[in-house]
């Protein structure tokens, strides 16, 4: 049985590690957020395919919208964009690799 992942701050030391785990193993992701490196989470969402990404900066994800737009991602923005990826349906396990209390919330 796979386990769908959620994984909040994706684009960090944490999350980065995370994704290899689920790469190595073929674990679905459903969701990824970052707070505002696009370039990294674009990469991640082109490979993953997640089904919802959040980005913490609502300008640089008004950027990642326009770059992935052809991928299926629906884009948030915001903490409760974060939130609503913490919450993707179907999502077995949720990592919370935020930094600090901003990843108390989610």
């Amino acid at each position: 049985m796979d386990k769908r992942l959620s994984i909040l701050g994706s684009t960090g030391s944490i999350g980065t590690q995370a994704l290899d785990v689920a790469r190595m193993h073929g674990f679905p992701v459903c969701a990824l957020t970052a707070n505002s490196r696009i370039d990294v989470l674009e990469k991640q969402i082109r490979e993953f395919r997640p089904a919802l990404a959040a980005v913490v900066d609502e300008g640089a994800a008004k950027d990642l919208r326009v770059r992935v737009a052809d991928t299926g991602t629906r884009v948030l923005s915001g903490m409760d964009g974060v939130v609503e990826c913490a919450r993707c349906e179907g999502v077995d396990t949720v990592l919370n690799a935020i930094v600090g209390m901003a990843g108390l919330l989610p």
